[in-house]
C-alpha cells in the first residue's frame, strides 16, 4: 500500500478565506516524503465518518515535521474538519499520488479555487525565478492566496472575475500573452475541469508541455475501489488516486 498512516497533531486550523481553512498538521514522515502535486487522505477520529477526505498538500516543512493543507468546507466531512482545534488528532494516509515534473527552466503554474494549493506547494519548492504563478478567483476575497506565495517566484499574476483585485478576467486568459512574451517550458494546472481543458489546449497550440492535476471523489485512495477513474485519450482508464492526480494533459480526457 502506498503512503504512510500517521496520527497527526493539529497545530493550526483557521479560516483564511470564504469557507476556506488552512490547517497545519504534525506529520513528520509524510512531510519528509511529500512532493508538489501529491495529497493526503484524512480520516477524522470521531467515529462518525467512514471514508477519508483527499486533500492536496499546500506545503511541507521538513524541519518542523508539518504538512499544510488548505481546504474548502463543502459537506459534513469538511465541516467537521473545520471544527478541529489545536492539539486534536487526525488519521492521515499519505503522501499519495504522482507529483508535478519540476525539472524545467521556466514553469508557469495556474490554479483556480482550492486547486491553487498544489501550485503553492510547487512555488515553495521551486528554485528562485523558476516559476511564474497565475491565480484566479471570483473576487478579491477569493485571492487571499497571493499573500502565501514566496518572494522567490519570478512573477505572480492575480486575476478576478469582477476586477476587484489584479486583472479582470479568468486566470487562463493571460496564458497566450505569457506564451508569446516569455520562453515557457512547462505549464502546470489545477482547478475546475473546463479551466484545465482550455489551458491544456492553449499549451498545445503554443507547443508547451502541460501537466494537469485532476480532482476526483475518492473512496480508498489506494487504487482499490475504482471510484476515481478517468478516461485515457488512447482508450482505457486510469486511477486518479494511484496513477495521478498529476498527468500529462495529452494522456487523459479532461
Amino acid at each position: 500500500m502506498a503512503g504512510i498512516i500517521e496520527n497527526g497533531v493539529v497545530r493550526r486550523n483557521e479560516l483564511v478565506g470564504p469557507s476556506i481553512y488552512l490547517m497545519q498538521i504534525e506529520l513528520p514522515e509524510t512531510a519528509r516524503k511529500a512532493k508538489p502535486g501529491q495529497f493526503i487522505h484524512i480520516k477524522i477520529n470521531d467515529g462518525t465518518h467512514l471514508l477519508r477526505r483527499p486533500i492536496s498538500i499546500a506545503g511541507a516543512d521538513i524541519k518542523k515535521g508539518e504538512i499544510e493543507i488548505i481546504y474548502r468546507v463543502v459537506g459534513i466531512g469538511t465541516k467537521r474538519m473545520s471544527m478541529l482545534k489545536e492539539g486534536d488528532i487526525v488519521d492521515s494516509l499519505g503522501p499519495l499520488g504522482t507529483s508535478f515534473t519540476m525539472d524545467k527552466k521556466h514553469i508557469v503554474g495556474v490554479g483556480g479555487g482550492v486547486g491553487i494549493a498544489p501550485i503553492l506547494f510547487m512555488a515553495r519548492r521551486a528554485k528562485e525565478g523558476q516559476m511564474t504563478v497565475v491565480i484566479g478567483g471570483r473576487n478579491k476575497e477569493e485571492v487571499f492566496w497571493k499573500d502565501l506565495f514566496p518572494s522567490t517566484v519570478k512573477k505572480l499574476i492575480v486575476t478576478t472575475d469582477d476586477g476587484s483585485c489584479g486583472r479582470k478576467g479568468f486566470s487562463i486568459s493571460v496564458l497566450p500573452e505569457l506564451f508569446q512574451k516569455d520562453k515557457v517550458d512547462e505549464l502546470c494546472v489545477c482547478g475546475p475541469g473546463v479551466m484545465m481543458r482550455n489551458a491544456a489546449q492553449m499549451a498545445k497550440d503554443a507547443l508547451v508541455y502541460c501537466e494537469v492535476s485532476m480532482e476526483r471523489r475518492m473512496g480508498c485512495g489506494i487504487g482499490t475501489c475504482l471510484a476515481c477513474v478517468c478516461q485515457e485519450t488512447k482508450g482505457g482508464h486510469k486511477k486518479v488516486c494511484l496513477d495521478g492526480p498529476v498527468f500529462p494533459s495529452t494522456a487523459v480526457i479532461l
